[in-house]
């Protein structure tokens, strides 16, 4: 099972590590489809993928952590009951974004590195950048600024390489943060600008107005204020119209900044307590504790001291217990300043101590030279490109030239020899062609005409074993019965949709293919009849993929039939109570997958009660085996897989029978 369980997690992991989607509205009707599907999906590997769309969902809103945890541990013990190692990584990654998102920053790192390992020995670099941007983004929020640059340069290669675009804009807004962190302006500017551009010809506008936004911090701290507003107001319009919690309180952060700036001290504690507001509805600590700390430097300014050092200590305690260094430094850094103003230089003697203490270990020579590096390599690394590229492109124009005039020579003394020759040969070589494809015509119209002959063969047979004489002296006999019962009206039911039948049989018989919406008809006919001469007993269902076209997918006619008749007088005809046919259709690349399922009493139970009449009865399934052998190469055991199906018990509850029926 752990073979084909999650082979969708590379495409959906992929587009879902960068997107944070999610409108209210959408997130409620994507749940409730999702939660529909989980009633119905009965599949491990459904349901792995469905747990994994819910907790995203959740996560996504950043205000239902808890719904979101929910889901996650339902994929890790469903993981762990069926023992698949990848499910159980795939795990990792949802738990490693909810803790993430709660402020749980080592855990959620422990989580992302087990991820990437995992990958990483596995040689997908899709899921590699997957984990590893997520990685970066926990070292940038810890401090840690060095390593999640590299991080980030690692990802950036891999959605290069492979040209994803979304990937790409998503990781150079990243890195944009840590280069405006180092005050490398310039380099900022130019990441947010690329990153803004690809956002807006993708139409993705929940990224473009976190790119806006920080592309307004930029402007903000170089000050440039009047860009800096109008770029925070065009995402807060953005955000507000999608409903997006945490993107409206980043944004009214960011105002009240700008405000302090211009020394608005009124405006800018009226948008730091909105952004406050909105925070302490969503269980991010990180965010959280920056308001804290934001509205207790304003109340400095203010003089209102006891308020400022209140909210200070709630951000201070808040940026420990997640262990944000950067956040802790600040808070330092405020509390040395209130000390100051309220005249108490011992204690803000000590608060400076610790803020320089704790600024040296993030901002030290040796961690600005590891980080200066890193982008001086990076962009060395790309330069490198792209003279490597024009270098090969070079060698190859030169190349063409050469080759170029080599074949210009050559094909000169060709030209001559092939005039001399050309007399010489010219019948015979036109003679022995014609011969050739003369030849090739005969045995090709042999060939054609033997498969003709050998599929017309078995479609007769095809027909009457489908409608075999014991099948139909047993509905005259059903007939007479019922006539002779007084059970007039039923007799007469009986016999329309008998020469239903027969009549949907002989129409089909003539043609080699036959419309999926025929076959079903003459399907559920036959159905219908062996129904209502066993009274009843038998149930059925037809599902087809709202994806297959009916009326113009062509399949051989009658393939179908011989399996619902094995299924009824093998599976169903023994059962004291009543039993159901399920018949499922949906289409796969080129091939139309049938499955047919019944809770009869399994083929062990079967082959029991095995009589003559049974036997001939199998032979319509052998003919069908070679009509599906003569229109495709794939092996017997390809195109048609038998399941018994059994409970824990190990007790029979049915078949199951899958037929792969080549379209082309």
């Amino acid at each position: 099972m752990s073979g084909t369980i999650m082979k969708f997690i590379p495409f959906i992991l992929i587009f879902l590590y960068f997107l944070e989607h999610g409108a209210k509205g959408q997130s409620r009707e994507s749940i409730d489809s999702l939660n529909h599907l989980l009633r119905v999906t009965g599949q491990d590997s459904s349901r792995i993928k469905i747990f994994g769309q819910l907790c995203w969902t959740y996560a996504s809103t950043r205000d239902k952590l808890d719904s979101a945890r929910i889901y996650a541990d339902s994929i890790y013990s469903l993981a762990v009951r069926i023992e698949d190692e990848r499910a159980i990584i795939y795990s990792h990654f949802y738990y490693g974004i909810i803790d993430r998102h709660e402020g749980n920053l080592a855990r959620s790192l422990d989580y992302f590195e087990k991820y990437v390992t995992y990958h990483r020995n596995k040689g997908n670099d899709h899921l590699v950048a997957t984990g590893q941007y997520q990685v970066g983004v926990i070292h940038s929020n810890m401090g840690n600024f060095a390593e999640a640059l590299a991080a980030y340069h690692e990802v950036l290669n891999i959605h290069q390489k492979n040209d994803y675009r979304y990937g790409i804009g998503f990781t150079l807004n990243s890195m944009g943060g840590i280069q405006r962190t180092f005050k490398n302006y310039p380099d900022a500017i130019k990441s947010y600008r690329k990153a803004i551009g690809i956002f807006e010809d993708l139409n993705e506008e929940h990224d473009l107005s976190m790119c806006l936004q920080n592309l307004g911090n930029v402007y903000a701290e170089t000050g440039l204020f009047d860009s800096a507003l109008n770029n925070y107001k065009k995402a807060l319009a953005i955000d507000t119209r999608l409903d997006k919690k945490h993107g409206m309180a980043s944004e009214m952060e960011n105002l009240g900044n700008l405000y302090f700036k211009w020394d608005s001290l009124a405006a800018a504690l009226d948008y730091h307590l909105k952004s406050l507001e909105i925070r302490r509805q969503l269980p991010q600590k990180r965010e959280l504790a920056t308001s804290f700390i934001k509205i207790g430097k304003i109340y400095i300014h203010m003089n209102e001291f006891e308020k400022a050092d209140n909210f200070l200590r709630q951000g201070l305690d808040l940026s420990r217990e997640i262990g944000a260094r950067p956040l802790i430094m600040e808070s330092y850094e405020q509390f040395a300043f209130l000390h100051e103003s309220r005249k108490d230089y011992f204690q803000a003697n000590v608060f400076h101590k610790q803020y320089n203490l704790l600024k040296d270990s993030i901002f030290n020579d040796e961690k600005i030279k590891q980080v200066t590096e890193l982008e001086t390599r990076f962009k060395t690394a790309e330069k490198d490109k792209q003279i490597l590229l024009l270098s090969k492109e070079n060698e190859i124009k030169e190349a063409k030239v050469r080759q170029q005039a080599i074949l210009k020579n050559a094909l000169m003394g060709i030209i001559l020899l092939v005039m001399a020759l050309a007399g010489l040969i010219y019948h015979s070589l036109k003679q022995k062609l014609r011969n050739q494809r003369i030849i090739s015509e005969k045995n090709e119209e042999i060939k054609i005409t033997r498969y003709q002959q050998e599929l017309s063969a078995l479609e007769m047979k095809a027909l009457r074993t489908q409608m075999n004489p014991h099948f139909i002296f047993n509905c005259m006999n059903s007939i007479n019965r019922m006539i002779m019962s007084g059970e007039k009206e039923e007799a007469s039911r009986y016999l329309n949709k008998f020469s239903r039948l027969l009549r949907l049989t002989l129409e089909n018989s003539e043609h080699s293919l036959i419309s999926l919406e025929d076959e079903l008809s003459m399907v559920e006919a036959y159905i219908q009849l062996e129904s209502i001469r066993f009274k009843g007993k038998i149930n059925y269902e037809i599902d087809v993929d709202e994806m297959v076209d009916t009326s113009s997918t062509h399949l051989p006619s009658m393939v179908l039939q011989p399996f619902i008749e094995n299924a009824i007088w093998h599976g169903l005809m023994h059962k004291s109570e009543p039993g159901r046919i399920r018949i499922l259709i949906r289409q796969e690349e080129e091939e139309l997958k049938c499955t047919i399922e019944d809770d009869g009493v399994g083929r062990e139970m079967a082959l029991r009660f095995s009589d003559q009449a049974n036997k001939s009865r199998s032979m319509g399934l052998k003919i069908t085996e070679e009509r599906l052998k003569l229109i495709s190469k794939q092996k017997l055991n390809e195109l048609i897989q038998i399941v018994d199906l059994k409970d824990s018990f190990n007790q029979a509850l049915g078949t199951r029978v899958n037929i792969s029926i080549p379209l082309n």
